[in-house]
């Protein structure tokens, strides 16, 4: 890992010096010190996605682009891409563009969506203005978070509720009052 991040270091134009800071700073990051040694043949399907957001971030960009970061992972492995997302842009206050079909993943990062359906911008705004349009989205053949999804059936069976995204205002309006 250590050697393919100061090659890619290289292809970028950094020095030896300015690779040796930045490789084990985005290996710290991405939590990969450990096995930093290893040959990238043996690592999970998680670890090569960690891999490839520490070469992203190698050298600290503002704008940080992914195209579907937690493809093919386990919950575990979604988790953990997630929050190293979250903490690179919270640390250097990013712009994170992300592509991703998984709306969970969707709702726990974002802070504004633009949906595409075919070629075409369908929906621009807040994940609450987004995802209060759920059946637009399910007709365009998009998922919905599977929060959202159990509070409009909630809903539907007359149960006082507003839909939301997260599991953090599900159990913030379930408990509301206690």
């Amino acid at each position: 890992a250590t050697q393919f991040l100061g090659y890619m270091a290289s292809l970028r134009g950094m020095s030896k010096v300015e690779a040796g800071k930045a490789v084990p700073r985005v290996l710290e990051q991405v939590e990969l010190m450990s096995v930093a040694g290893r040959k990238i043949k043996t690592f999970s399907g998680g670890m090569k996605q960690r891999l490839l957001i520490a070469q992203a971030i190698l050298s600290n960009p503002d704008v940080l682009i992914l195209d579907e970061p937690t493809a093919g992972l386990d919950p575990q492995g979604r988790e953990e891409i997630l929050q190293n997302i979250q903490a690179y842009r919270e640390a250097k206050n990013a712009t994170i563009m992300m592509i991703s079909h998984s709306m969970n993943d969707v709702a726990k990062l974002t802070q504004r969506l633009l949906v595409m359906n075919g070629s075409h911008l369908a929906m621009d705004g807040t994940p609450d203005e987004v995802f209060a349009r759920a059946d637009e989205l399910l007709e365009m053949g998009l998922d919905i978070p599977e929060v959202t999804q159990v509070f409009l059936a909630l809903k539907k069976a007359g149960l006082n509720v507003t839909p939301v995204y997260t599991q953090e205002a599900a159990v913030s309006q379930l408990t509301a009052g206690k």
